[in-house]
């Protein structure tokens, strides 16, 4: 049970069913166990090109979605659209709508550690977007106008320098953009809401643990897709998503065209820059946060931790003993 938890291997398909009867088992019986949320998923897809039954799935947004809907996109879309933006936009239409599947559709839940998933959606959608500056205003208004210390003497004159931030933050991103995961600095600007643009990590941290600032990239999953209450037949990790999501199409019984064309070795929407084994970076942004903060945040997204089988009470463990070698 501990290596099926783990991961599949790789190189023995047949192992495949018994993790996720082991996934399936280990969620009942925690949701057995606690008095989590009951409800039902806030957004499925129903695709009927996917396998010989088609699949319905509850999409986490920063779990691997992107790139499961880029490679879902070729059975629906012509190569150009697939290309272009890998959106959920482009599930979001009656045809894919979850009420139309079948009783007997087999369902499907991709997660990640929670921790995970929240740094890589402060990374790209609130750290430095690029040109979404709808994430910066909604970054800067729910968290850095309202958690940022200025200046004692800037203080009478607060809502006049977060409008003009609000100004010269999407001109700034707008004409300049950068790479998303770093910081962005006005030049020769003494407006404090300026330098950085939008939410330091802190600042959205504490946003997030309000419950008003709430959007799909960091909602828990025990609320977006109510694994309690929804029967999943295939949870996927998106930590050995390459080796994960091949075998559940085989166990579908997709075609060998379907496989043949899709690059399983193909990341999208991955934050630039970012090594896929080297944590330094999630290390660095959640040891700077205050030990009261990283005790919230698992309070938080304990209901994701416990029923996904994730140790983050370890994650924990291992960012505060690097911030004691390092800080």
């Amino acid at each position: 049970p501990e290596l099926l938890r783990e991961q599949a291997n790789c190189s023995a398909a047949e192992l495949f069913p018994e993790l996720m009867r082991e996934r399936q088992r280990l969620l009942r019986e925690r949701c057995e166990n606690a008095a989590w949320k009951k409800g039902t998923a806030m957004e499925k897809f129903y695709l009927n090109k996917v396998g010989s039954k088609g699949i319905l799935w509850c999409p986490i947004y920063k779990g691997a979605s992107s790139s499961t809907i880029f490679h879902f996109c070729p059975l629906y879309y012509g190569q150009s659209v697939c290309e272009s933006n890998p959106s959920a936009t482009i599930f979001r239409k009656p045809d894919f709508k979850g009420s139309r599947a079948p009783k007997d559709t087999p369902t499907l839940l991709i997660v990640r550690h929670p921790f995970e998933r929240l740094f890589s959606a402060y990374r790209d959608k609130i750290q430095a977007p690029r040109s979404k500056t709808v994430f910066i205003r909604s970054a800067m208004e729910e968290a850095s106008f309202i958690y940022r210390l200025i200046p004692p003497e800037t203080l009478q004159k607060r809502e006049q320098l977060q409008q003009s931030a609000l100004v010269a933050a999407k001109k700034q991103m707008q004409e300049h953009p950068v790479e998303r995961g770093q910081y962005v600095y006005v030049e020769g600007s003494d407006n404090p809401y300026l330098n950085p643009i939008s939410a330091t990590f802190e600042e959205f941290i504490r946003a997030v643990l309000t419950g008003k600032f709430v959007n799909p990239h960091w909602r828990q999953v025990d609320q977006y897709c109510a694994p309690c209450s929804e029967h999943y037949d295939y949870i996927l990790k998106v930590e050995n998503y390459q080796c994960e999501f091949p075998q559940f199409l085989k166990t579908l019984g997709s075609t060998e065209s379907l496989l043949n064309r899709i690059d399983f070795e193909k990341r999208v929407n991955v934050n630039n820059g970012r090594s896929v084994t080297d944590r330094t970076d999630f290390y660095q942004y959640f040891a700077a946060l205050p030990d009261n903060l990283l005790d919230a945040l698992h309070k938080w997204y304990r209901a994701d931790c416990e029923l996904l089988d994730y140790n983050c009470e370890k994650t924990l463990c291992e960012i505060r003993e690097w911030r004691r070698k390092n800080l």
